[in-house]
């Protein structure tokens, strides 16, 4: 009996094990570029996001808004043709203010994530 726990508490120690990598398979913001929180003194004429996994680009977006909450007229996002984690858009003139970044990311597994950060202009 007690070969039996043994073998049971092995075996579903192996299966945590071994499917810990796919719980947390989902697209996941490393780094972004104007970096969140950050206060710039010169607008960016671009948002790029580099996430922890390929981003299927149909699926994914990235959004700008002011500080009024307005949508702010951009591109559509694109996937970097070289390194699918990198998901871009280019942005009119930004004047002085807060804007905020919302992004919607789907990785190869299907899931979607989403998230938001914010930046000022000076």
């Amino acid at each position: 009996m007690k070969a039996l726990r043994t073998i049971i508490i092995a075996s579903a120690m192996a299966a945590a094990t071994l499917a810990s990598p796919f719980a947390a398979a989902h697209a996941g913001l490393k780094n972004s570029d104007p970096m969140a929180g950050s206060t710039l003194e010169v607008a960016p004429k671009k948002i790029t996001l580099t996430f922890n996994e390929k981003v299927e680009a149909t699926f994914s977006s990235i959004v700008l808004t002011n500080g009024e909450g307005k949508a702010v007229a951009t591109s559509k996002a694109i996937v970097d043709e070289a390194n699918h984690a990198i998901m871009r858009v280019d942005v009119p003139t930004l004047s002085t203010g807060a804007y905020s970044v919302t992004w919607v990311a789907v990785g190869g597994d299907g899931h979607r994530r989403k998230g938001d950060f914010k930046f000022t202009v000076k």
